[in-house]
């Protein structure tokens, strides 16, 4: 990149540029463009992430938003860099998907027992299929984006009864979050055990495979891994796979 003068307006440099501005020497103009591009989407991915363990109170989101910034100046910023270097388009989903991770890792690090935070509770409209996907840019994050959207309609179109937001926030807490089930049925909106909890995710599995991914509960999982269309984690999740373990987590 051609060396760009003090002189010129940070704000007319792309994302990147500014990225690589402050991965140099000390550059306080370029540092303070950069938290002014991306400091509210950073902020607002704090906050929806941490709605799904309690009520973040503002410093929380504060403190959280320095951690993010800590992780990505870590090595100079030398990830961000060469993340920015080679997916420009995909600079603003890398710092989310940052400041997501860091946000879970907090509270699942058990700092939340300190801040008040020891019964977290979810609504739905926190959790959404996108939230725990890569970082966008590539063809198959995008296609993995659309099958993950067409699995969230179904979801939305097939529950019925008063327990159908509750289920469709269990299935993307288990597969999008990452959380067991023993995790999901401590939280205090779920009200149920953990071995509720998964049969929850076993009927919708079973509901899944075969209404979207169009095959019975009995069709051999080693073929539908090798034949199909779509992304070996969903189908391993759906599906399980031996080097994993099948069971419910």
């Amino acid at each position: 990149m051609a060396t760009i003068g003090k002189s010129t307006g940070y704000s007319s440099l792309s994302l990147k540029e500014v990225v690589c501005l402050c991965a140099g020497p000390c550059d306080d103009a370029a540092w303070e463009e950069f938290v002014a591009r991306v400091g509210k989407p950073i902020s607002l991915t704090i906050l929806r992430t941490a709605s799904v363990w309690g009520e973040p109170s503002r410093s929380m989101v504060e403190d959280l938003v320095q951690a993010t910034y800590l992780k990505l100046w870590e090595d100079g910023c030398r990830l961000l860099r060469d993340f920015a270097i080679q997916h420009p388009e995909a600079i603003l989903g890398y710092l989310k998907k940052t400041a997501a991770n860091a946000t879970h890792d907090y509270f699942k690090h058990g700092h939340s027992q300190s801040s008040g935070g020891a019964h977290p509770h979810v609504s739905t409209s926190d959790v959404e299929p996108e939230a725990g996907t890569g970082i966008e840019g590539s063809e198959g994050k995008i296609a993995y984006k659309i099958v993950l959207n067409e699995i969230d309609s179904h979801l939305k179109r097939s529950l019925t009864g008063p327990d159908r937001e509750r289920d469709r926030a269990i299935f993307w807490l288990y597969f999008r979050q990452g959380m067991s089930t023993k995790e999901i049925a401590s939280l205090p909106t779920i009200g149920l055990g953990t071995k509720g909890v998964g049969s929850v995710i076993e009927r919708l599995k079973r509901c899944i495979r075969e209404q979207i991914l169009g095959v019975s509960a009995n069709s051999d999982k080693e073929e539908v891994k090798t034949k199909s269309k779509f992304p070996r984690e969903l189908v391993i999740g759906l599906y399980g796979a031996s080097e994993y373990g099948t069971s419910i987590r």
